[in-house]
């Protein structure tokens, strides 16, 4: 059996809300030569039997029944990998049709380009579109600031698997694993977005208690990552900003879910771009369902958020 072109690496833990609806997000992928590698990370909700419901060759699933956390998982799958490309996909996102053919397009015009990401659709409850990530798409602007977080959205990404290999995930980092990953590596690697809409991200709630473990630790990769050579001054500094972006998103994750966190490349959709998610959202609806040729009723706001922290 010929190796594919692309490798979807899609770990899952009691995803059984949102785990169909991805992966069929990915089986209707317009570029159908890759495979979905589906880690269960000890799941006790049922999500292991709906991923293995799927009949779908492409698929692979697996399960040691154990908890091992996300960068494990990861780990895992980039070793299973057998494709040139590793792309990431978490299971309560809705991927765009075109996702893989778009971003295999780019990387192979770009040869130097390592990883890239693209622009998402933020969305809530019942699929209603909330804002847009658009973010740079050159490695300079992407890496201007690289204490402040890099805006190339984890489950967007796409790059060559032997640079998936040569990096790897700490598995010590139980939240933001891949800030970590770009702050390690961004100085020896290429970054890009495309574009395009690449994603529906999922956004229906947000937890104070996750906010507050991720600025502490993305402190401390910051300063692992510096060592000795950061002055004290600056320390003190990069401490009371980070408790100022807490402070403001804490602010916005209490304004509920629309509230989008932080301004990063935050934009409204086109209508075209709406009119495209409708459509995707109504379609695996109808599919999820079971039904054929009905829609079911949803809401679609049209909203793109301008305040925030």
């Amino acid at each position: 059996m010929p190796n594919p072109t692309i490798s979807i690496a899609m770990p899952f833990f009691n995803s059984r809300g949102t785990l169909a609806l991805a992966i069929r997000s990915m089986l209707q992928q317009t570029f159908e030569d890759f495979e979905l590698l589906l880690c269960d990370d000890g799941s006790t909700d049922g999500s292991l039997e709906i991923a293995r419901s799927f009949k779908d060759p492409r698929v692979i699933v697996w399960s040691d029944g154990n908890r091992r956390r996300l960068a494990a998982r990861l780990n895992e799958c980039i070793d299973r990998a057998r494709g040139f490309y590793l792309a990431r996909m978490d299971a309560d996102d809705v991927a765009f049709p075109d996702r893989l053919a778009t971003q295999l397009h780019f990387l192979g015009q770009h040869r130097k380009v390592d990883l890239c990401g693209g622009q998402a659709l933020v969305f809530g409850a019942k699929g209603a579109a909330l804002w847009r990530f658009s973010p740079p798409a050159r490695h300079r602007a992407i890496v201007q600031q690289p204490f402040r977080g890099f805006p190339l959205w984890h489950p967007t990404w796409m790059g060559k698997t032997e640079w998936f290999r040569r990096w790897r995930y700490n598995e010590t980092a139980l939240l933001g694993q891949d800030q970590e990953l770009l702050l390690r590596s961004y100085e020896q690697s290429c970054f890009a977005n495309v574009a395009e809409i690449v994603l529906g991200y999922r956004q229906e709630h947000v937890s104070l208690k996750k906010l507050a473990r991720y600025k502490l630790l993305w402190t401390k990769f910051v300063f692992d990552h510096e060592g000795d050579s950061m002055a004290a001054h600056r320390r003190a500094a990069f401490i009371m900003i980070q408790l100022a972006r807490l402070g403001a998103n804490c602010v916005a994750a209490l304004g509920g879910p629309t509230r989008r966190l932080g301004r990063q490349g935050a934009a409204a959709p086109t209508p075209e771009q709406l009119e495209a998610w409708k459509a995707l959202w109504s379609e695996l609806q109808v599919v999820e369902s079971g039904l054929s040729g009905v829609v079911p009723s949803q809401t679609f706001a049209a909203e793109a958020l301008e305040a925030g922290s």
